[in-house]
């Protein structure tokens, strides 16, 4: 079958090996955004011939999260367009096939190596510093030999004949002209001993049946690239496809990011489980390893399949920034209005008291331009409104209370506030700026302790709302216990 056509049509293939991680859903987003900018198709495939690695509800995983994200596949197993299957386990025959084809050809050949003969050979070449890879020896066996071999069930494989001293090259749509030489290759493996196909295999008769045009993956799928460009010619498949490999993520060491840095959360189901708003996250992805020209760092899906590039996309290694991740969701959050925001998070927030329940949304949304996923409002909202009471300890540790001019700025807003006939954020705003125009103190001086003998805290959102959110009672409370502690301990000297 030729594959001639112009549409674009790129693919995310996933193995449903795992949970969905970052370098995955990064490598989804830039074929989607690929495909929709120059009116294409995306395409999700299931790539699961690794069987025994495959987990439970791997692939709804996959499917499921990047339903999450907005990145919706054109054509997948859910939604099949003309070029199926899209998962690989019910093409095994197929695959099969393929290969029984080569061996008729004399382009692939039986290898009855059992693993630890390879494993052993392997370890030798190592030793000698050698390129670690297959002998051939399986390539010159006899016909009779061969079949002596199968009369006595011998389990073995079908590798691929890679011819002597070949180049097999590309231009990289991201690393410009990549060489590599079969003198560095091994003849690989494309059908194993249970009749499974290998991946390489599998891919490349898959991107020939889907009419895939581009393929942008991770750097580290550079090495199969020739292996592929090899299986592909031997099966005569004619179709010209575009490879771009794009570049490694790093952490904050520098070192490509790996599932066993475990302080660093890297899969997508940990953010979506902590509240992160998923065009957030899509927008950081955005950002790994691809700038626009206006150099804009937020921006919704749809302006991103408009403007996305391959000329924008660096080969460079890029960090995964973790701070820059809270500081894009946090721009989401500041600009969603608040019914969507109260929407979004009270799925998320689980602490609960007496304060808190009286004027929940209020108590929400004075967070709404400090937070950066929706978890953190536990902790903010036990932080500020668990209303302990403050010890004379923590009093004199604060150091608030020394100069006598906020003593006196405390009794007149304690007479004030208790004088109050409407218990409004506005009413409370005046009296704070009245008590504030007879006092001294401007600034931090003056509402630093004004904050803490009203709240137990010395930081928080806007004063005047955390007052009123706390309610008339407690604050005068808590302002009279902090003068009774103030003047206890000035008599006690």
């Amino acid at each position: 079958m030729s594959n001639q056509t112009k549409i674009v049509r790129t693919r995310y293939a996933p193995s449903p090996t795992g949970l969905f991680h970052i370098g995955g859903a990064r490598t989804a987003l830039f074929n989607y955004l690929f495909a929709k900018a120059n009116n294409g198709i995306f395409i999700v495939r299931i790539e699961n011939t690794d069987v025994e690695r495959n987990v439970e509800n791997g692939i709804d995983s996959q499917i499921n999260n990047l339903k999450w994200l907005k990145i919706f596949p054109d054509e997948s197993y859910i939604n099949p367009g003309l070029y199926g299957p899209y998962i690989q386990s019910e093409k095994f025959d197929v695959y099969e096939k393929y290969a029984e084809k080569l061996l008729d050809e004399n382009k692939a050949y039986r290898c009855f190596c059992t693993p630890e003969e390879l494993d052993a050979e392997r370890k030798k070449r190592l030793s000698k510093g050698e390129t670690p890879k297959y002998s051939k020896k399986c390539r010159h066996l006899t016909e009779q030999e061969i079949n002596n071999k199968i009369k006595k069930n011998i389990p073995f494989s079908i590798r691929l004949k890679l011819e002597e001293n070949k180049n097999y090259e590309w231009e990289d749509l991201i690393r410009g002209k990549i060489i590599f030489n079969t003198e560095s290759m091994s003849d690989p493996v494309i059908l194993k001993s249970n009749k499974i196909a290998t991946y390489n295999f599998a891919v490349v008769i898959d991107d020939y049946d889907m009419q895939i045009s581009h393929v942008l993956r991770g750097e580290e799928h550079i090495s199969n690239t020739p292996y592929q460009l090899a299986i592909k010619e031997a099966l005569g498949f004619d179709n010209d496809i575009k490879f771009g490999h794009l570049s490694v993520i790093v952490d904050e060491t520098g070192k490509k990011l790996s599932k066993r840095n475990i302080e660093l959360k890297q899969f997508i189901e940990d953010y979506r489980n902590m509240g992160f708003p998923e065009a957030a996250i899509t927008n950081f992805l955005c950002l790994l390893g691809w700038s626009r020209k206006d150099n804009k760092e937020i921006f919704p899906l749809i302006e991103a399949s408009k403007e996305f590039s391959l000329e924008q996309l660096s080969s460079s290694p890029t960090f995964f920034d973790f701070n820059k991740m809270l500081w894009v969701s946090s721009q989401y959050f500041k600009e969603m209005d608040d019914s969507k925001y109260l929407s979004f998070v009270k799925d998320f927030v689980s602490y609960d008291n007496e304060i808190i329940s009286k004027n929940k949304d209020e108590c929400l949304l004075v967070f709404k331009n400090q937070i950066s996923y929706a978890k953190e409002l536990d902790s903010l909202l036990e932080e500020t409104f668990s209303n302990k009471e403050i010890t004379r300890k923590e009093i004199i540790d604060s150091k608030l209370f020394e100069n006598k001019e906020i003593i006196n700025s405390l009794e007149l807003l304690l007479k004030k506030l208790t004088s109050l006939k409407k218990w409004t954020i506005e009413e409370i705003q005046n009296t704070l700026k009245e008590v504030q125009s007879k006092s001294v103190l401007k600034g931090k001086d003056f509402f630093k302790p004004i904050r803490f003998a009203s709240s137990s805290k010395e930081h928080g959102p806007e004063l005047f709302k955390i007052i009123y959110l706390i309610g008339k009672d407690i604050v005068i409370k808590n302002i009279t216990s902090v003068l009774s502690e103030i003047k206890r301990w000035e008599y006690e000297g």
